[in-house]
């Protein structure tokens, strides 16, 4: 079976996307990151987004397995939740998976999402 390519920055290609259960959607925006165990809080930057996780880009990811608190930041609304490390990419960035999803915060999620297809479908 093939690999799917769309979306990803080469440094991403490297992951075997027939493992993912959703698609991830491009998305820019800030976001804080604070590691659950110890408390060591870092701002970075979404680069992909979807309903089970997201990609940050950061040159110091926190190892693969880290129990975070996760804030991504748009000028339409704050999404909160917790998530895990799935993995760690050395001075690149960390793939999270989402642990806990509030009703709320599944909504917010969804608008986000639903608007990015919205506009990717008006740009083809």
């Amino acid at each position: 079976m093939a690999k799917r390519m769309e979306f990803d920055p080469p440094h991403k290609q490297t992951v075997n996307k027939t493992q993912r259960s959703v698609k991830r959607c491009p998305l820019v925006a800030s976001a804080e990151i604070t590691d659950i165990g110890s408390g060591t809080k870092l701002t970075a930057r979404t680069s992909e987004l979807s309903m089970g996780g997201c990609y940050i880009d950061t040159l110091n990811p926190f190892p693969e397995g880290t129990l975070i608190q996760l804030r991504i930041l748009r000028d339409n609304g704050v999404f909160e939740t917790k998530g895990k490390v799935a993995y760690s990419h050395e001075r690149l960035g960390m793939g999270v998976a989402f642990t806990e999803l509030a009703l709320n915060q599944r909504s917010i999620l969804e608008s986000w999402l639903a608007e990015i297809v919205s506009d990717l479908r008006s740009t083809l």
